[in-house]
């Protein structure tokens, strides 16, 4: 029975420092601290998450490995957990071995919950992680920060448009709160970071960032 309950507060002892693991992790790929424990949580546990926070997931490939490697320990846990509990429940239960239980039960609980061990072990991984270059790639939706205030676009000049044949600069653009961050021309060539003196033609199809009713506007503008 000992064994038992020795495998079994080992095994929850693993999932905690794991999911401390991933949600350290996940923080240095760009999520705060809520988000990325959240999902850790989340994913270990096989319960799921909202639509929204798992784009932030699928769509970064560091983010992604973390989580299949969540998913697999996960189920693996699970399953182990279960065998283990199935044993423990088919054997009687002695004074000596309740002791036991309670005992290590209070010894894991005040470890993991004492704030001088976690940030050790926090500072540990950061050091860690912060080695590999590739943990800290970002989406460009997290670069540009893309939400419901800020967003990017195509736009097609089409031959009333008001800027045609003016400069980037000239077109006022920029002083509306657009930022032409691209000019595709309509013989396939691209201008990247665009110059004031750039001419604007019919056809070109620009990539613009900024606000989502700016941007509306000089859509409306353009066709």
């Amino acid at each position: 029975m000992l064994v038992e309950l020795s495998l079994l507060f080992l095994v929850l002892a693993l999932l905690y420092l794991i999911v401390e693991a991933a949600t350290t992790m996940l923080i240095i790929t760009g999520l705060d601290q809520h988000t990325a424990r959240f999902q850790a949580v989340s994913i270990i546990t096989g319960t799921g998450y909202t639509t929204s926070e798992a784009e932030l997931i699928t769509r970064h490939p560091v983010r992604r490995k973390i989580a299949m490697f969540l998913m697999i320990i996960g189920s693996t846990a699970l399953a182990l957990i279960i065998s283990i509990l199935v044993r423990i429940l088919s054997r009687k239960v002695s004074a000596v071995e309740l002791f036991f239980t309670l005992f290590v039960l209070v010894v894991v609980t005040v470890v993991f919950r004492s704030r001088r061990i976690m940030h050790y072990f926090d500072s540990y991984l950061d050091k860690k992680m912060l080695k590999q270059p590739y943990i800290l790639q970002r989406t460009v939706e997290e670069l540009l920060q893309l939400d419901e205030h800020f967003t990017i676009a195509e736009i097609q000049l089409s031959h009333n448009a008001p800027w045609l044949d003016k400069s980037l600069g000239m077109s006022g653009l920029r002083d509306a709160g657009v930022l032409v961050l691209t000019i595709r021309r309509r013989n396939g060539s691209l201008i990247r970071a665009p110059r004031d003196t750039d001419i604007l033609r019919a056809g070109d199809i620009l990539l613009v960032y900024g606000r989502p009713r700016e941007i509306s506007e000089i859509i409306e503008l353009a066709t």
